[in-house]
């Protein structure tokens, strides 16, 4: 693309050359994020689900951006360990319920966090197209890389504060 294009010409190039499958993802993305914007309940093994897959998604675009290569593997294990090691305040505790579930109070922090993950992957994807150099750029790969693996430690911070709810709930006396 030439570099003396209008901003708007190359805003309109960027999202009509789009592949129609990012759409889709950024569709569900917002509709998963909604659905965590209402109070619900949730097992131990469905709240590791969201930090499991967004993680993965994350993971995925850097190495899908710049190969599976040591440095942004190793940047991305790095921004996860930073966001968990931070001990960050990551959404509200749920409580434990009698089944041992979590009643979770609804939150727009999975939605925001699940954007961020999903614009941060868009414009590495769009920065390596204007400026293809860029995939070989160690700074480049390496801070991507760090920023995905945060975003998806900071999912894996949220579901720690949940897990780590202090019990209420009476416990049957033991004969």
């Amino acid at each position: 693309m030439p570099s003396n294009l209008p901003l708007d010409v190359v805003i309109v190039e960027v999202v009509r050359h789009t592949p129609i499958w990012a759409w889709g993802i950024l569709a569900a993305i917002v509709v998963l994020g909604a659905l965590q914007m209402r109070d619900h309940a949730m097992s131990r093994l469905r709240l590791l689900v969201m930090p499991l897959g967004m993680g993965g998604y994350s993971l995925w675009g850097a190495a899908a951006a710049f190969g599976v290569q040591a440095p942004v593997l190793l940047g991305w294990a790095a921004g996860l360990s930073i966001a968990l090691a931070s001990k960050v305040r990551v959404g509200r505790p749920g409580q434990v319920r009698a089944d041992g579930g979590f009643a979770v109070p609804g939150s727009p922090l999975p939605l925001l966090l699940m954007l961020a993950v999903f614009v941060l992957r868009y414009a590495v994807a769009v920065s390596l197209v204007l400026h293809p150099t860029w995939r070989v750029e160690a700074g480049f790969a390496l801070s991507a890389s760090v920023a995905a693996g945060f975003l998806s430690g900071l999912f894996a911070a949220r579901a720690r504060r949940i897990l780590g709810t202090p019990t209420n709930v009476p416990r049957a006396a033991s004969a």
